[in-house]
């Protein structure tokens, strides 16, 4: 933490920590007239045979795991008796338990005006042998804030109970002669050890806090200094996370994480235990005054630790505080731990993230999840918790042992009510969008232009998010009607111009229309620029047989020729793209199969391509486009004018342009002439297929592949030479198998040609006769409409 997060933390926690997680009393069982149905009267001290009855009368106890119940002894191994076959005389009770409640109230650190009551819930019998592994209570009822445990007087050793929390524990034994009364905090870790002889009998209550639960009153010089101490934290500037370091901006929030865990059941302003208490209360007092927005959240928060471990052994290990722990010969002796659990050293990193915010108001929407170092105070570190799950991952050789930590805290965070919308905004981006725009909408033009405006700083970077195409479309249309031309184009430059679907494209022409040709044309060039533009494999070839031609039309559609303008720049750049691209597909392509998918795959793009040059009656684009289909001199041509054709056939639209009439006429001629190629001898084993390398060995194995007569080679190369070949081989998808003969020295690499090499023949023959026959029968669909003269 930095300074002024050390001086809240500081101060904080010298308010309140009067209380305890937990308490114990012990009290005369006089006043507790015990009764249950099918026995009779409970006589104290409790004899063994009345213990035996009461193990007879019961049932196994069964224990709560997420959203089950489950029943499993290697877990929870005692006798239950519900608390319906039980019967106490609670006037009498009253007279012991009222008086010990008020004084476990005080010890817990309640309020003054907080009342505590306790519900009973059943009573257990844990014989020799049977225990309660280490567990935490769940809240059985809204306001239940801990759990009290009432030991009957009986004679046994062992059994004694654990009660752990934040590093400080407990042992609680019994009594032959008095009652044990035991009550802790929900959140406690606590287990029962196992019984060695006699029984250990207890009655369970709920403790549920009524009445008044509001922390008294600060001294006002305390809230003061508080209240300073967060106004010099919100005023200090920082390094920016989101500038890299160079902007220096006051922290967003203040995040304290309380000392006590909490469900979400469990967690309110006013069932909150302890100092938390006392400590929300001061902080809600600082909001304020200071005109802050302030919520209860819980934290799941993940830390790695570089730790030490001398067990033997190193091995993966995952673990958790449900393990079990050395039974030491003295039950009350101090010095036990969790096993396998290692020596924590440095912390190498940790991750905060808030979730199920509780408000004095409305639920807040849009606050991010993360918490940043900056914004985080705490009074307790959560090393001192109980972590959830551990895992442990020993040396490695490249790193030493780390250990990884997840727990589950609770915290306050507060912010300047100022601040809210920036805050919301970098956390949802959409959210901030739609904010402007309802304001824009109601007509409060100035204050929407200066929210707009206080994007800027972090835009760029939170405009970065998952669901871009909904957040593109928001602000496309806020765009248009913010008519400020810089915040604007601010507000669009993290996109890119292949977002743009044909949905969104008659949002380009209302940008025109209100910025003008040269703000666009400005646009576009961020959009397209190298730095700006992220693509997949297929992205753009998707966009430019979806989108490209939608975006033409709309732009073209404009009265004057500045749409046009604008789309003629968008077809010059996808026509450079995609002749790169297929120079690119021929030069870099393994094989002529994998030439042949790349290039296919490209006739829906080029469909587009020529539908919106079209549009625009930019017949050049066009003209060039065909001319590079139909181009003798290009290799593997008819793969682009079978894709074009296949493309086209299947996004039919009225009236085919006469452009592919030319391609559908080039391809049959194409086709044919493979067709006419002769048929491979039977005893022609020649592949000729070229080789890109030129280097020596690459020579001898173009040699032997061109050769008919020859199917073996058998050839003693060095292992970077031999590697060299198998990859060629490989990388071509050559039908030979390739195979190292490890004898001699250097080995022997053994070539020989496979009988893929007729197969693939005879299959591609087939192919292109489909192919021909495809093309004949479409011949009519690819003739443009007559025109009426």
């Amino acid at each position: 933490m930095h300074a002024a997060l050390e001086d809240i933390a500081r101060l904080l926690d010298r308010i309140g920590g009067r209380g305890s997680y937990a308490t114990r009393r012990s009290s005369p069982p006089d006043d507790l007239g015990l009764e249950v149905r099918g026995i009779g009267r409970i006589r104290f001290p409790i004899t063994p045979p009345a213990a035996r009855k009461l193990c007879e009368l019961a049932h196994p106890a069964r224990y709560g795991y997420k959203d089950e119940t489950r029943l499993d002894r290697r877990v929870r191994d005692t006798w239950e008796i519900r608390g319906s076959r039980l019967s106490i005389d609670e006037r009498r009770w009253a007279r012991t338990l009222v008086p010990q409640l008020e004084r476990i109230r005080r010890d817990l650190g309640l309020p003054e005006k907080c009342r505590l009551r306790a519900e009973l819930h059943n009573l257990l019998v844990y014989g020799p042998g049977q225990f309660f592994a280490p567990h935490q209570d769940s809240e059985k009822a809204d306001d239940m804030i801990g759990t009290l445990v009432v030991s009957l007087p009986s004679r046994f050793t062992g059994g004694a109970m654990v009660i752990e929390h934040q590093r400080q524990r407990m042992l609680v034994g019994g009594s032959a002669r008095h009652l044990t009364l035991v009550a802790f905090y929900a959140d406690c870790r606590h287990e029962v050890r196992p019984v060695k002889q006699g029984h250990r009998i207890v009655l369970t209550y709920k403790l549920i806090a009524e009445g008044d639960d509001s922390a008294a009153p600060l001294p006002a010089d305390r809230v003061e200094s508080l209240s300073a101490s967060v106004r010099r934290f919100f005023e200090t500037p920082r390094p920016s996370r989101l500038a890299g370091g160079r902007e220096q901006t006051p922290p967003d929030r203040l995040v304290y994480l309380l000392d006590y865990q909490y469900t979400q059941r469990a967690l309110a302003w006013g069932r909150l235990k302890n100092s938390d208490a006392e400590r929300a209360a001061a902080l809600q007092e600082v909001a304020r005054r200071l005109d802050c927005e302030i919520f209860l959240a819980l934290a799941d928060i993940h830390e790695t630790w570089l730790c030490e471990d001398e067990s033997d052994g190193y091995r993966r290990r995952r673990w958790s505080y449900y393990d079990e722990v050395d039974d030491a010969d003295d039950e009350f002796q101090d010095d036990y731990a969790s096993v396998g659990a290692p020596e924590l050293m440095d912390l190498i990193d940790s991750d905060v993230e808030l979730r199920h915010w509780v408000g004095s108001g409305s639920r807040p929407r849009g606050i991010p999840a993360g918490v940043g170092n900056d914004e985080l105070c705490f009074t307790k570190p959560t090393r001192d918790f109980d972590p959830f799950e551990s895992d442990y991952e020993p040396y490695t050789g490249n790193a030493g042992n780390t250990v990884d930590r997840w727990y589950h805290r609770a915290a306050v965070a507060l912010w300047p009510r100022e601040r809210t919308f920036v805050i919301r905004a970098r956390a949802s981006p959409r959210w901030a969008i739609d904010h402007v725009t309802q304001k824009l909408e109601a007509g409060r033009t100035a204050e929407a232009l200066e929210l707009a405006r206080r994007l800027m700083p972090f835009w760029s970077n939170c405009a970065r998010v998952e669901n871009r195409r909904g957040l593109l479309e928001a602000t496309l249309k806020l765009a248009a009607k913010l008519a400020d031309p810089h915040t604007a184009a601010a507000l669009l430059q993290p996109f890119t111009l292949l977002e743009i679907t044909a949905k969104l494209a008659p949002r380009l022409p209302q940008l025109l229309d209100r910025y003008g040709t040269k703000w666009c044309r400005s646009l576009l060039k961020q959009w397209t620029s190298e730095g700006n533009v992220y693509e997949t494999a297929d992205g753009r070839p998707k966009w430019m047989g979806s989108a490209l031609a939608p975006i033409c039309r709309a732009l073209g559609a404009r009265e004057s020729s500045d749409g046009r303008t604008l789309a003629a720049e968008i077809l010059i750049l996808q026509q450079a793209w995609l002749f790169r691209h297929v120079t690119l597909t021929l030069e870099m392509g393994s094989s002529d199969a994998t030439i042949a998918r790349a290039l296919a795959a490209l006739g829906r793009p080029i469909l587009g391509l020529i539908e919106a040059s079209r549009a625009i009656k930019q017949t050049e684009i066009e003209e060039e486009v065909v001319d590079l289909l139909i181009d003798a001199t290009v290799e593997h041509t008819v793969h682009l004018q079978l894709g074009l054709l296949r493309a086209a056939h299947e996004h039919r639209r009225p009236g085919a342009p006469s452009a592919l009439e030319k391609v559908h006429a080039r391809c049959i001629k194409d086709v044919a002439a493979r067709l006419a190629e002769p048929i491979r001898g039977h005893d022609d084993w020649s592949i000729n297929i070229p080789l890109r390398c030129r280097c020596e060995i690459c020579v001898i194995l173009s040699r032997f592949l061109a050769a008919a007569d020859k199917t073996r080679l058998e050839w003693p190369l060095a292992k970077e030479k031999r590697a060299h070949i198998h990859r060629t081989i490989d990388s071509r998808e050559l039908p030979v198998r390739h195979e190292t003969r490890r004898t001699g020295s250097p080995y022997t690499l053994v070539l020989e040609k496979t009988s893929a090499l007729f197969q693939r023949e005879a299959a591609a023959r087939r192919m292109w006769q489909a192919e021909f026959d495809w093309l004949t029968h479409t011949t009519a669909d690819f003739r443009p409409p007559k025109v009426d003269r």
